[in-house]
């Protein structure tokens, strides 16, 4: 009834199919596009800087109460923190779907009850992605210096990018921080009886305004202002600290030299060959679409560029859109050239131009319907879920379609002599009318078969459930462009002239093959099947040498390298001189255009790390302007790591990539494909096991850039208070305490406002005091008696080795051993790691080892497999038993599910392909497409044998006749896939294994499934319809082998026969 209206309203839905069209470019336009899904957890990261303490204080002072109060959030995971020093970091996780907000307002209430120091005020990230950062750029200018670069970067850019829709926030990273320097000569002090709290007092108060309301005169308010401000070194050098007995004032200038320095570095940025750069890094909003936000950027640059001071300019360092735009064109290619070879093979078999034409009309509409549902769905498309779309499937009904009208029509042309419009569209319809159940049923079987990868959950669910609702969305397209605008466009397109029967000579030869394929198979049912039964554990026998990884690594087009300099308390300077050595090696590749080092952290304290790590970007040229003896990355990687060993050993070099490597850390909370944690209470234990097992790991074939955090080794001076001695002078420790900090590592102590801008005023003491172990001892106070002491008469001073940094997690202590893998499978390579690290480590009690990072991702993802392929066959059966109504028919069908995973695991092995997650949803799609071709098969055999057609008779005939749609839907199911599965542009590699494996799997299932299930049919069938027997035991036992080989023989003549007659 349906198809009598659509045909009779056929013009309405043209007018519609248009519509559509519109609407659905409009969509694409509004898409949401991702290089790579965001797979990162919500997170919410809690950050708090307190200058000047050391990582122990940092841990027992902030990060412990603050994870006291941050355990229990509902629908998070206990926190895990590091603590170096003068900064806390603590990562709060929350499952997936917790609203950002609301997460946030949890942690601010939690963090605001924390029992922290007075001066210490925590304080959250911006709200993005641990993955958010899309643009990067420098603020560049030779008549600028770097200091006053960085002031533009962070009282100017800083706002205005905010500004930007999209954008969140702007990380200033690189370049001296402006401020107000009091640099207090100690002797200067001494001589005049002052003290530092004296010298700070007199500054704070000498900076101030206030308001005296207003007065009324002539009828009009003025307002009072009190103004005492001070803006510049000659205003505090003026500042009178008190004045002598002669009443002659003593001012800041006479005790202390005043000057505009940069704060202590947390960090230093290299550029090429710039030492010391200023960068700023955009982070985008949560939720936010990356090639939308870096657009908005885009659209204000010029403008925002043009507001800086004359003579300073910016210069484009990355682009995320950049990975999008390439991952994008290889798709578009891979769909350019799997839409090709879909209509080229649609005309091969069909040997009709106009039929195949009008199947392809299938593949832009579902597209387009798929982007319309994707954006009402709010379904971001990324390169997983767009680059695994098989056309193929998509015109698989199409083609039944088309062939059965073509059928119809061409009956009526031979019937009819005399044929008007009206008998095209009955042609039309009863041909379309005839096929629409079957193509409804074998669309949901599809369909189906993605449904239970919807329930993947974390990381595996935001890699493929777009994959999933993608290619649902397609078939709901496909399936409703079939059922409606094709029968009209057939009905338009043949109404001159009528299809005519032509057999493609492919088709031709296949059909010959087959017939006698077809006549073998059904006179040797048990050695087909023991073919098939040897075939299927032929290929499990392989399954050993596949290898086992998460997922294949996505390209970039870049390089991140981490390096650590040993010692760990390295200083900033000779870190910047190794970032110096590096960024020189690895310009001088012609593959590199830029490169750009990070020692330490930026201000803000949003990437934690001690002046001992270089973080390293190198932008890299297409691989195709790579010289010839690179033919992969690893083979340029290789080199890099060997060239820079061999110029700097001693330091540890991680090679990754920039995305990939912030979302390992996102994830798992170590930079690396492998972590290895070892949780304990004592940093020296810690330590130890550290080192041994990275020992371990080092030896083990494949692991490469092993490394282990390191936790001490910081040298320290430690002023250690004498409380006996302190209280015979009557001086307090908290008092002695205040003068090592303000002494060494310098207080704030009020602001200079310039404008819009503002810049800390530091005391502390000159140089040759703050850099001198022995002069540290020597310096004075005052107690209340009026005496002066000095701080070794209330103190004693030690040198002392404590933490460079502490790492914690689920509230305790650990130690992280990172390592990568290349040149092996991360499954097999990570077994052989616990192996050796089992026999070989014994741990304290106490003590225990986690294996994280991708490894544990990995084991997840095949747990979620393992529930979701049986699950995916459950429902598979119960449509099959809701259709045919058969349990031994479903169970039947089921049969061609082993014989998809040949194909499959054969295609994997011989290409070099490791077993992923990739893999695995190929398998689970794979076994959708052999089960439909098994309904085509034995559909049809039911039909018939409900006719009344005789059993063997029906077997043949139904096998003969869906051959051919078997074969055509395998052929573009298997043509849609293949650019994908031989792409080698970027972005590629993360779809290359489902593409292998349906490319692989296809063929060899369907030739097995069009020779095998025929046979297994009449079997089954056969056994049901025999009536038993009552048979009189024989006096003699016959010659049985004999009889057996005679009823063979007789059965195959049969066969023959059979086969012959249906043509």
């Amino acid at each position: 009834m349906l198809i009598d209206i659509i045909l009779q309203k056929r013009y309405l839905i043209v007018f519609l199919t248009l519509g559509l069209i519109a609407f659905g470019l409009n969509a694409y336009q509004q898409l949401p596009l991702e290089a790579y899904p965001d797979i990162a957890n919500m997170q919410v990261r809690v950050i708090t800087q307190v200058p000047g303490k050391a990582s122990e204080e940092v841990e027992r002072l902030v990060t412990i109460p603050l994870e006291k109060e941050l355990n229990g959030i509902p629908r998070s995971d206990p926190p895990r923190s590091v603590s170096i020093a003068g900064l806390s970091v603590i990562t709060v996780i929350f499952e997936d779907g917790v609203d950002p907000y609301l997460a946030r307002q949890q942690v601010l209430e939690r963090i605001a009850t924390a029992d922290l120091p007075d001066d210490v005020k925590p304080e959250l990230d911006p709200n993005a992605s641990p993955v958010g950062e899309v643009y990067r750029y420098t603020v560049e200018g030779d008549r600028w210096s770097a200091m006053d670069r960085k002031v533009a970067q962070d009282w100017m850019l800083n706002r205005k990018f905010k500004s930007v829709p999209g954008i969140i926030d702007s990380t200033g990273f690189g370049g001296p921080t402006k401020t107000f320097q009091v640099e207090l000569d100690p002797d200067k002090l001494l001589s005049l009886g002052l003290t530092q709290k004296q010298v700070a007092d007199a500054i704070k108060n000498s900076n101030g305004s206030t308001g005296g309301s207003f007065i009324v005169r002539n009828d009009q308010n003025y307002m009072v202002r009190g103004l005492a401000l001070l803006r510049s070194t000659d205003d505090i050098k003026d500042v009178v600290i008190t004045s002598t007995d002669d009443g002659t004032p003593i001012h800041v200038k006479d005790v202390a030299d005043v000057n505009i320095g940069p704060a202590i570095r947390k960090g230093q940025v290299g550029k090429n060959e710039e030492d010391d750069v200023v960068e700023g890094i955009l982070l985008m909003r949560r939720g936010e679409n990356p090639s939308t936000a870096v657009a908005n950027i885009k659209s204000q640059w010029d403008s925002i560029a043009a507001s800086l001071p004359k003579g300073m300019h910016l210069t484009p360092l990355y682009d995320r859109t950049a990975l999008v735009h390439h991952t994008m064109e290889t798709i578009g290619h891979n769909v350019a050239e799997g839409i090709v070879l879909v209509v080229a093979l649609l005309m091969l078999f069909l040997f009709q131009v106009r039929s195949a034409l009008i199947c392809a009309a299938v593949i832009p509409l579902a597209l387009l319907s798929a982007f319309i549902l994707l954006n009402i769905f709010h379904v971001p498309a990324n390169l997983l879920s767009l680059g695994a779309i098989d056309f193929g499937i998509l015109v698989d009904g199409a083609v039944v379609m088309v062939e059965n009208i073509c059928r119809h029509l061409t009956h009526l042309s031979e019937s009819k002599k005399h044929i008007h419009y009206g008998h095209i569209l009955s042609a039309v319809t009863n041909g379309a009318r005839e096929v629409a159940k079957p193509i409804l049923f074998s669309t949901a079987i599809i369909f189906v078969t993605f449904l239970p990868i919807l329930s993947f959950q974390r990381v595996e669910g935001k890699l493929f459930r777009p994959l999933a609702f993608t290619m649902n969305f397609n078939l709901i397209g496909a399936v409703v462009a079939t059922m409606t605008i094709i029968p009209v466009l057939c009905a338009i397109v043949f109404a001159r002239r009528l299809p005519t029967e032509r057999t493609s000579p492919i088709t031709a030869l296949l059909e010959k093959l087959y017939k006698k394929a077809l006549t073998w198979s059904l006179s040797h049912k048990k050695t087909i099947l023991l073919i098939a039964a040897a075939a299927f554990i032929g290929s499990l026998c392989l399954t050993p040498f596949l290898g086992s990884e998460f997922l294949p690594e996505l390209e970039e087009g870049n390089i991140w390298l981490r390096v650590t300099v040993l010692p760990s308390s390295v200083s900033l300077e000779k870190s910047v001189e190794f970032a110096h050595k590096i960024r020189k090696i690895l310009r001088n590749y012609p593959e590199v255009t830029n490169v750009i080092t990070q020692v330490g952290s930026p201000d803000d304290g949003t990437d934690p790390n001690t002046y001992s790590t270089i973080e390293v970007l190198v932008d890299l040229k297409p691989p195709e302007e790579w010289r010839k003896q690179f033919g992969t990355k690893l083979a340029l990687v290789t080199q890099m790591n060997k060239e820079l060993n061999d110029e700097m050993p001693g330091l540890q070099y991680n090679f990754s990539q920039y995305i990939k490597d912030n979302m390992d850390e996102a994830i798992a909370g170590v930079k690396g494909e492998l972590g290895i944690k070892i949780y304990g209470p004592d940093l020296n234990v810690l330590s130890d096991l550290g080192v041994h097992v990275r020992q371990i790991v080092s030896a083990v074939p494949g692991m490469v850039d092993v490394a282990a955090d390191h936790l001490l080794g910081q040298p320290q001076l430690q002023v250690i208070i004498d409380r006996a001695r302190a209280a015979r002078y009557g001086i307090n420790a908290d008092e002695i305490l205040d003068i090592v900090e303000t002494s060494v590592g310098g207080r704030k102590i009020t602001n200079i406002i310039d404008d819009d801008k503002r810049f800390a005023v530091i005391l502390r003491f000159n140089k040759n005091y703050r850099n001198e172990a022995m002069k540290l001892s020597d310096i004075v106070t005052s107690i209340p008696s009026g005496e002066r002491v000095t701080l070794s008469q209330i103190a004693r001073i030690e040198h002392r080795f404590g933490a460079t940094a502490i790492m914690r997690d689920e509230n305790e202590r650990r130690i992280a051993v990172k390592a990568n893998i290349r040149g092996r499978d991360l499954g097999s390579a990570v077994m052989d790691a616990q192996q050796k690290v089992a026999e070989k480590i014994k741990l304290p009690p106490g003590y225990r080892i986690v294996w994280g990072g991708q490894f544990q991702r990995a084991q997840h993802a095949m747990g979620q497999l393992a529930v979701v392929v049986p699950l995916t066959l459950v429902l598979i059966f119960l449509l099959l038993y809701a259709t045919f109504g058969s349990a031994s028919t479903a169970a039947l069908i089921l049969v061609t599910v082993p014989l998809a995973t040949i194909g499959g695991i054969v295609a994997l092995f011989l290409t070099g392909t490791h077993f992923s997650i990739s893999a695995g949803v190929g398998f689970i799609a794979l076994l959708g497409v052999a089960v439909q071709n098994g309904v085509i098969l034995v559909s049809l055999m039911r039909q018939l044998q409900s006719e009344g057609t005789p059993l063997k008779e029906a077997v043949v005939r139904g096998a003969l006749v869906r051959m051919k749609p078997v074969m055509i839907a395998t052929m573009v199911a298997l043509a849609g896939l293949v650019p994908a599965a031989l792409s080698t542009g970027i972005g590629s590699q993360s779809q290359k294994p489902f593409a292998i494996v349906i490319v692989g799997g296809l063929l060899p299932a369907t030739i097995l499934t069009l020779l095998l299930l025929p046979a297994l049919y009449e079997w089954f069938e056969g056994k049901k319809t025999k009536k038993p027997r009552i048979v009189e035991a024989p006096n003699e036992c016959p010659d049985l082998g004999a009889d057996e080989g005679a009823d063979e023989k007789q059965s195959e003549e049969q066969n023959e026969a059979l086969v012959e007659a249906q043509n």
